[in-house]
């Protein structure tokens, strides 16, 4: 990545305390149950398949994987799979960093500074230390040139961003709004 990336638009989602759980704990757990994935609710659904230029039926028909780079280096870079869910929901699947099939992506690591339980968390009860205050986002960034780059923001909104800055709806109020897509410049 040369210079100014220029941006299009930006998926984002708000991460749950439930679902960083859940994406933190051993993924196999007694009595089973628990998601591994990252919902998107049947809300976003529509501004999502639009951000990935998919169509319902696509989702429908297989998993849709685009492979992004790390926002802070280009040269890490690892896919991100969107599956189809039942109610007309989404899901990036194989979340959780324990499962020997996870799929997530670097960007979304510990090693680089995403937030992380100890791999013996056993309830969001135990996680919530883990979980940042003023909560947890991630989002993936598409280019004008079709590329994408993910990563994540936790914590408040920094004191010092301009309300015009693309990262301001990074940092909503709440948890809600629970995701979507903001369209940059």
């Amino acid at each position: 990545m040369q210079g100014k990336l220029e941006i299009q638009s930006i998926w984002w989602r708000n991460v749950q305390p439930g679902e960083f759980y859940n994406i933190e704990r051993h993924h196999q757990i007694d009595g089973g149950g628990g998601s591994l994935y990252i919902e998107i609710p049947a809300s976003l659904v529509a501004e999502t398949l639009d951000f990935l230029g998919v169509t319902a039926a696509d989702a429908e028909a297989g998993p849709i994987v685009v492979d992004a780079s790390a926002v802070d280096d280009a040269n890490v870079s690892g896919p991100i799979e969107f599956k189809s869910k039942a109610g007309g929901r989404l899901r990036i699947a194989n979340q959780n960093r324990q499962a020997p099939n996870s799929l997530r992506h670097p960007a979304w690591t510990a090693a680089r500074n995403f937030p992380s339980a100890p791999d013996t968390v056993g309830s969001k009860e135990d996680a919530l230390p883990f979980f940042p205050k003023g909560g947890l986002r991630i989002y993936i960034a598409k280019s004008n040139a079709g590329e994408y780059f993910a990563g994540f923001t936790s914590g408040y909104r920094p004191a010092n961003m301009s309300r015009n800055s693309p990262m301001w709806d990074l940092y909503p109020d709440g948890n809600r709004p629970v995701g979507g897509v903001i369209k940059a410049g």
